[in-house]
């Protein structure tokens, strides 16, 4: 081998060595940009849950939700002041935007006796119709959460809000919590989905301590590693009873499985001071 070539593979191959070495590594990863800290929405009621359930724990639960959502059908607590109201129908929200109220305002429509037949109807039309309040109040953002079944279906009412404008959308693929494959295709799906009509909208997505079923928190945080790879930028946080057909154990906090919640939110650094 001629003496120069010889000189140029020795010279790579110590810049290979250099680039590998647990030191530049480090540096790399040091370099490389860090995604803001997700977003919050957490309903009131399931706030006061996790938060009986940290003092009994002797942990301390910061304020780490962006939004506090309230006062709709699924949440009888009043609004306090700096929270969040949670419509399930479009009129209310309309009567809001009309009041010259500001601030930021959620849109929960379901198939539910809580919305209206004819939105229940035509979601698609009433999503558009909630996101285009900003017209009448600029300083209203809706985040709006659809849910429709079957849930192949949730992703294009998510796609009609982001089309419309919303100021966010939640996701709420909490159905397939637990499931990690089911979970990781649905939610990169729905965020290229979402992507293709508006880069600027919030996506949101759904977590829950015990839905469909009573959760680990292992559960929850792969979850939560999957949306974050996908590009979610928040959480819509659940620790509600859902009936009968989830049962939380005492040592899951009781109804709702606030002590799940806990643990998840203690394991992704967000909970300290035990």
């Amino acid at each position: 081998m001629p003496i120069r070539t010889a000189a140029a593979a020795q010279l790579l191959t110590l810049l290979l060595l250099v680039i590998a070495s647990p030191a530049a590594s480090a540096a790399t990863a040091a370099s490389s940009p860090r995604l803001p800290a997700p977003l919050w929405l957490v309903k009131s009621n399931d706030l006061a849950l996790l938060q009986r359930q940290a003092a009994a724990d002797g942990a301390t639960l910061p304020p780490f939700a962006t939004w506090v959502g309230c006062g709709g059908k699924s949440d009888p607590d009043r609004c306090s002041p700096g929270q969040q109201p949670i419509f399930t129908s479009y009129v209310p929200l309309r009567r809001l935007a009309m009041s010259g109220w500001h601030g930021t305002a959620v849109f929960d429509i379901e198939p539910w006796v809580y919305t209206p037949r004819p939105e229940r109807r035509n979601p698609g039309e009433y999503i558009c119709l909630a996101a285009h309040l900003a017209k009448i109040d600029p300083s209203l953002r809706v985040i709006i959460t659809p849910f429709i079944k079957p849930t192949k279906k949730i992703i294009q009412e998510d796609v009609v809000a982001a089309k419309c404008g919303a100021a966010a959308v939640d996701v709420q693929s909490q159905f397939a919590n637990g499931f990690p494959v089911k979970f990781g295709r649905f939610i990169r799906k729905a965020v290229i989905a979402i992507r293709k009509v508006n880069r600027r909208i919030i996506i949101l997505a759904g977590l829950a301590t015990n839905n469909p079923h009573v959760q680990l928190a292992t559960d929850l945080i792969r979850d939560y590693d999957k949306a974050l790879r996908a590009g979610i930028q928040g959480f819509w946080l659940n620790a509600k009873n859902w009936g009968s057909r989830n049962r939380c154990t005492a040592t899951e906090g009781g109804p709702g499985c606030p002590q799940v919640g806990i643990t998840f939110l203690e394991d992704i650094g967000l909970i300290g001071g035990k």
